[in-house]
């Protein structure tokens, strides 16, 4: 079986952290594999050591001020095979994560799996077309991830579609995924 990761960023998450720990968890009651929950924080809130427990989640302080830091020290501390961030309270996400990761396997040709947001366009194709958003679902394989050096350091909220972009400029294959 496979062990996924799971990181959520406290800051980036903000006020929608509860909610998004729940649809989580709602998904996660559904998988086969193993999982570990990991909550990066850099804001100090109390409250999150109570949040951490009640979903039994590996809290994490970091000193990095940029979320690709932050994420950067989650991974490490990780353990899974398979990377994943999910996005903030989005309901289309959580069953995404519940079909598509149930039977995850690495050798299904996929290095990297991204559900958009849905975004409001016109023209329905367009969205394969912008840049991936930091509120988008995301795994990878942690192979291609430390292939790949992680995230920048140094980047905030493009840290996330900087990293498809690069996993995308060495070849990894990356599925845009519909829910």
């Amino acid at each position: 079986m496979t062990l996924a990761s799971v990181i959520f960023d406290a800051r980036a998450a903000g006020a929608k952290l509860p909610r998004s720990l729940v649809i989580f968890e709602q998904a996660a009651q559904q998988w086969q594999g193993g999982y570990e929950l990991l909550l990066v924080d850099d804001t100090g809130d109390r409250r999150l050591p109570d949040l951490a427990q009640r979903y039994r989640a590996v809290l994490l302080s970091s000193s990095s001020s940029s979320l690709g830091g932050r994420l950067n020290a989650a991974v490490r501390a990780s353990r899974g095979e398979v990377l994943l961030f999910p996005g903030l309270g989005d309901r289309r996400a959580a069953d995404w994560l519940s079909h598509r990761l149930v039977d995850l396997d690495l050798g299904n040709g996929w290095d990297a799996a991204v559900l958009p947001v849905r975004r409001h366009s016109w023209l329905r194709w367009w969205w394969l077309l912008q840049r991936p958003s930091p509120l988008d679902t995301f795994w990878v394989a942690r192979t291609w991830f430390e292939r790949i050096g992680g995230f920048d350091p140094q980047l905030g909220s493009d840290a996330l579609p900087d990293l498809l972009e690069r996993l995308r400029a060495c070849q990894a294959r990356v599925s845009i995924e519909t829910a």
